[in-house]
């Protein structure tokens, strides 16, 4: 019984490590491919710009253009790599159980970039208005390119990641491991989980910090109401 166990887990970690393998090279690809439409992408975030930013050395462009290709490909890769997971854990599912959580691939993809795109759209651009507007009679405020990319970075990709609670929320729901009640009950908990990741992310002033928590606390009473729905529907 002891071999048989060990062979299942040497099976087990076997697989893992291959669609482990498969997801880096995935995130390779997907960052190459990134890398070579980095200047089209820089153009887009910052078109609301009408001059050209600074950098301050050749070693800057390569920086900014690593960046941006690793958040692309990590974009790219991640309903890959839940695709992979779901793959994994597929064995040790009911078909029912199986087919409910692939549903939730596309929806990894789908808010992921969605809270990209809401924290580059609504947040960077109201929080960069406010903090410029503050000191525009006392300071000559030059912003570099690679100041920019940080800033842009630390207001959207942190509600990106954020944004996939509710999947998150969903999938451990259906796995029988979270419930709402524990989500309800340590809801100030949570609360104050997200105002450490608002104030430790974001730039450090009081506004930032503010206009950040706001969508999180939001996106965690939407996490309760999905996980409410998958739990009713799971006991149904």
């Amino acid at each position: 019984m002891s071999e048989e166990k060990n062979q299942s887990l040497i099976e087990h970690l076997g697989e893992f490590r291959k669609r482990l393998i498969m997801t880096i090279i995935f995130f390779l690809f997907a960052f190459v491919a990134s890398f070579v439409f980095c200047a089209d992408i820089y153009r887009l975030l910052t078109y609301p710009f009408s001059k050209k930013l600074l950098v301050l050395g050749p070693d800057e462009v390569l920086g900014i253009y690593v960046t941006l290709a690793g958040i692309c490909a990590l974009s790219f890769t991640l309903p890959f790599a839940s695709y992979q997971l779901w793959a994994f854990i597929k064995p040790g599912l009911k078909e029912k159980e199986a087919k409910m959580i692939l549903t939730y691939i596309p929806a990894t993809f789908i808010l992921f970039v969605g809270g990209l795109a809401f924290g580059f759209f609504v947040i960077t651009p109201a929080l960069l208005n406010i903090l410029l507007s503050i000191g525009e009679d006392l300071f000559n405020v030059q912003v570099t390119a690679r100041n920019y990319l940080e800033f842009v970075l630390h207001t959207s990709l942190p509600i990106a990641v954020v944004f996939e609670l509710p999947v998150i929320a969903a999938f451990l729901t259906s796995l029988h491991i979270l419930t709402p009640m524990f989500l309800t009950k340590n809801r100030r908990y949570g609360y104050f989980i997200l105002l450490v990741l608002a104030v430790v992310l974001t730039p450090a002033d009081f506004i930032s910090d503010l206009a950040m928590t706001v969508p999180l606390v939001l996106i965690y009473e939407i996490s309760i109401s999905v996980s409410k729905y998958i739990y009713k529907k799971r006991e149904g």
